[in-house]
């Protein structure tokens, strides 16, 4: 980190934890509603229990991919 430039131009920096608490809420409901595509966000692939070996042949490969996976096909599959 270049503090000089960063003072030069203004810029602040900020330490501490992020406040958590105060989001989860509205983000659990907007996940839950389908307001909020989470896992196209967080980039993963749902696949169904009938695909697990194969989901796990994959990560184990070192697919850059995370899977989910839906026994009971109540996820919408991306």
């Amino acid at each position: 980190m270049r503090f000089g430039l960063g003072w030069a131009k203004s810029h602040r920096f900020f330490t501490g934890q992020t406040p958590v608490l105060k989001y989860n809420r509205q983000l659990m409901q907007a996940i839950l509603y389908d307001r909020l595509p989470i896992a196209e966000i967080v980039n993963a692939t749902v696949i169904p229990l009938a695909d697990a070996a194969k989901g796990y042949s994959d990560f184990d490969s070192g697919v850059a991919k995370k899977f989910v996976m839906d026994p009971h096909g109540l996820l919408k599959a991306n």
